[in-house]
């Protein structure tokens, strides 16, 4: 009974700390465009970012047909019939290590990953969800990343404190695309749930 009780107690302190998150967050910028599926949810830098839109995703229940995969070639992009390829931008030496590759190779991945993805008409929406933490010397595999995937996009969903320089701010000025932005990460859900609305929806403040 008493072992019982303390897990009641923490999932209580779990979905408390949860609701404060979400009720605390907020989403600015432009609303939220509309996507298709089947969607792409993967990565750039190979970053843990991936991981975590992925179970957002999830968590929205908003999309049926969805498919993870943390680097995809062009081979894995064609035949597939995506509609949307979720991108989260966000480099990691583990990640990297893990997969046994340099940010070079990485870097040359991506550029042919997002060649693919336009000659197929996939939609392309970049996401920096980790913030700050994710960003870091001009040059480094973080803003290489940004620089490979960003410019690119037809759309941009971007954590508040990763725009302190207002670097993801001016891509999308220069590349006149729609940028929503998020106070913080789990609000990717909300944004997930507006894209995949069939009615038109106003979250932005």
């Amino acid at each position: 009974m008493k072992k019982q009780f303390i897990f009641m107690a923490i999932l209580i302190a779990l979905a408390f700390v949860v609701f404060s998150i979400s009720s605390y967050a907020k989403i600015t910028g432009d609303e939220p465009v509309k996507a298709g599926e089947p969607i792409l949810i993967t990565n750039a830098g190979q970053g843990p970012g991936g991981k975590m839109a992925r179970l957002l995703v999830i968590r929205s229940q908003a999309v049926e047909e969805w498919t993870y995969n943390a680097e995809p070639e062009p081979e894995d992009i064609e035949g597939k019939g995506y509609k949307t390829m979720l991108v989260v931008i966000g480099s990691s030496s583990k990640g990297l290590g893990a997969s046994g590759i340099t940010i070079d190779d990485e870097i040359e991945r991506l550029n042919r990953m997002i060649e693919k993805a336009k000659e197929l008409d996939i939609q392309i929406i970049a996401a920096q969800i980790e913030g700050k933490a994710r960003r870091d010397r001009e040059g480094g595999p973080n803003e290489r990343s940004i620089d490979a995937i960003a410019p690119y996009a037809d759309y941009l969903i971007v954590k508040e404190d990763a725009d302190f320089d207002g670097k993801f701010t001016k891509i999308a000025e220069e590349i006149k695309v729609p940028m929503t932005v998020i106070e913080d990460t789990i609000e990717l859900t909300e944004v997930i749930k507006a894209m995949y609305s069939d009615t038109e929806t106003d979250i932005c403040e």
